[in-house]
């Protein structure tokens, strides 16, 4: 595989590969139409997945397809060094992936993954309209939120020293409950401005990712799909990429 992007957008494209130190390591595919990136983080408890169309690039070339397991954290400490402006050319020769530009010449090992290590698409049971199903749950309540709004609620989180965060949805508004459910605990309740389907009436505790999230998406505005005690798919795009995570729910403890 062989891709030419500048510094920037090869930032760009790795930090939505890794999210944060979320996913360090990444198997990527690479097609004559698209760079795809799906994998479980370390403890396999949440999976991202990244799709760039041949347009995000400056230029695409792979003579087939091709799939390779890359630290993904180095890749992106290493890029980072290079001037910005710079334009690099990502290639893989070998059993290297070579990462060159003007007065640079990166090589970092890759490991070709095993069969039952690639993952070519979310692990959802079926789609039905729309409706991501997994393990028989619909993810059928949808919200679109702005990214402000949840970098201010991961700030609160910062400030109260708490990643727990329960979002809760009635009568059309959404509550997220920032900070772990124990009496004597210290919360904030934050009411983001959005209008959420009068039908729908759920709650979920999540303790993974959304701070990753909120400091590695670009979009203004995300949509999140989940379900009470389910998943939330969480995903923006736009005409180039795709990035979209699956984070799972903290099961429920009775409040001490």
């Amino acid at each position: 595989m062989k891709f030419k992007l500048k510094q920037e957008k090869m930032r760009d494209l790795f930090e939505k590969m890794i999210v944060q130190n979320l996913f360090p390591m990444s198997i990527i595919k690479a097609t004559e139409t698209e760079v795809i990136s799906l994998q479980k983080e370390a403890n396999a408890t949440a999976i991202r997945f990244a799709r760039f169309k041949k347009e995000y690039f400056d230029e695409l070339k792979v003579e087939e397809s091709e799939v390779i397991e890359l630290d993904i954290q180095r890749a992106l400490a290493i890029t980072k060094k290079v001037l910005p402006g710079t334009i690099l050319t990502f290639e893989t020769k070998g059993d290297k992936v070579i990462i060159s530009g003007e007065r640079v010449n990166i090589n970092l090992s890759y490991k070709k993954p095993k069969e039952d290590e690639i993952l070519e698409t979310m692990p959802f049971d079926s789609v039905k309209e729309g409706i991501p199903v997994i393990k028989g749950v619909a993810l059928d309540t949808e919200i679109k939120i702005k990214l402000a709004d949840l970098k201010d609620a991961v700030d609160y989180g910062a400030s109260l020293s708490t990643e727990y965060y329960t979002f809760k949805t009635k009568k059309g508004k959404l509550e997220i409950r920032v900070g772990d459910l124990h009496k004597y605990s210290d919360f904030v309740i934050f009411k983001p401005k959005i209008e959420v389907d009068e039908d729908k009436e759920t709650e979920t505790i999540y303790t993974t990712g959304l701070t990753q999230i909120s400091n590695t998406f670009i979009e203004d505005e995300l949509t999140i799909k989940y379900a009470s005690d389910a998943p939330a798919l969480i995903y923006e795009k736009n005409n180039e990429c795709m990035l979209s995570i699956l984070l799972p729910p903290q099961p429920k403890s009775k409040e001490d």
